[in-house]
C-alpha cells in the first residue's frame, strides 16, 4: 500500500517533502518513457508547438528534435497511459487523498526533459510564487522516469523553506523564468543546507509548494525525463482567481477513470498574473 507512513508525515511537515520509493514499477516508468520518447522523436511533434517549451533549433534530425525539449506542458492528461499510470493511478491517489482529501483535482501537469549534455537548469522557486494565485494547500509530485542522479541535474531541495513565505519572484537578465532573489537562496542554504533527490525510475518525491527547489543543468551523457503533477481541491480551486480548468482525479473517494479526463471549471473569470518584475528593482 502506497499510504505515507508517520515518518513521512514527520518529514513532510519538518523538511517539506518526503520520497517514495517503487510508486510504480520500473516496467511502468519505461512505458510512459516510451510514450514520451516517441513523441518528441515524431516528425510533427511541433503541431501544437503551444503545449511545448521549445529550446533553441539544433537541427532537424529526430536526436536534434528530441534535444530542443525542456518541457512538454499539459501531456500527460492526453496519453492514457500516463495519466492512468501515474495522474490518476490508484498509487500516487492514495498517497495525494491523505493530504487533499477525497475530491481531488489535478491542477498542473507536463513532462520535464534535460536531455544529455544540453539540459538546462530550471532556477531556484517557489511554485506558488510562480503561479501567484494564493494558493499555498496545493500538494506536488516529481516522478522519475529516468535514474535522476546529481550528475544529470537531480532536483535540489533547501529543507524547511516551506515554511517561509510565498517570496516575490523576479527576472534577471538571463532568466528563464521568475525566480527566487538569489541571494535569498544564498542565505537560505547557508541556514538550511541542500539536499539532492537522487530517485530510481518509478521513485517519487512529493513536496509543498512552498518548498524552494532547483534543478541543475545535464552535462552528463545520460538524458533525464520525469513527470510531475500538482494536486488540488474543489474548495481550494474554488477560492483560486489565476487557474480555472483542472482535471478530476478522484470524487468521493473513488477514482475517475474516464478518458479523456473529466474538466472541472472553477468559478469566476481568470485574473492574469502579470510580469515579474526585474530583480534589479526589487533588490534595489
Amino acid at each position: 500500500m502506497n499510504v505515507p507512513t508517520p515518518e513521512q508525515f514527520d518529514q513532510y511537515q519538518r523538511e517539506g517533502y518526503f520520497i517514495q520509493r517503487g510508486v510504480l514499477t520500473r516496467d511502468a516508468a519505461m512505458e510512459i518513457r516510451g510514450v514520451i520518447r516517441n513523441h518528441i522523436l515524431s516528425p510533427d511533434n511541433e503541431a501544437t508547438g503551444d503545449q511545448y517549451d521549445p529550446m533553441d533549433p539544433m537541427g532537424d534530425a529526430p536526436e536534434a528534435r528530441a534535444a530542443r525539449f525542456r518541457k512538454l506542458g499539459n501531456f500527460c492528461v492526453q496519453s492514457p497511459i500516463i495519466w492512468h499510470h501515474a495522474h490518476c493511478g490508484e498509487p500516487l491517489l492514495r498517497i495525494a487523498r491523505h493530504f487533499v482529501g477525497d475530491d481531488i483535482l489535478l491542477k498542473f501537469n507536463s513532462c520535464f526533459l534535460k536531455p544529455a549534455k544540453t539540459g538546462s537548469a530550471t532556477p531556484w522557486h517557489q511554485d506558488n510564487g510562480l503561479w501567484r494565485d494564493g494558493d499555498s494547500e496545493s500538494f506536488n509530485f516529481w516522478m522519475a522516469i529516468d535514474p535522476a542522479t546529481r550528475a544529470n541535474g537531480c532536483l535540489q531541495f533547501i529543507p524547511g523553506s516551506h515554511r517561509e513565505p510565498i517570496e516575490t519572484h523576479v527576472l534577471y537578465e538571463d532568466s528563464i523564468h521568475g525566480e527566487l532573489l538569489r541571494p535569498r537562496v544564498k542565505e537560505m542554504i547557508e541556514r538550511h543546507g541542500l539536499h539532492h533527490i537522487e530517485l530510481e525510475p518509478g521513485d517519487t518525491v512529493f513536496w509543498h509548494s512552498n518548498l524552494y527547489h532547483y534543478s541543475p543543468p545535464n552535462t552528463s551523457p545520460d538524458s533525464r525525463i520525469a513527470i510531475a503533477g500538482v494536486y488540488s481541491s474543489p474548495e481550494v480551486a474554488t477560492r483560486g482567481e489565476r487557474f480555472k480548468q483542472y482535471h478530476r482525479c478522484m470524487t468521493g473517494g473513488g477514482v475517475c477513470t474516464a478518458f479523456p479526463p473529466a474538466v472541472h471549471t472553477a468559478p469566476g473569470e481568470a485574473v492574469p498574473a502579470g510580469p515579474y518584475p526585474k530583480a534589479e528593482a526589487v533588490y534595489a
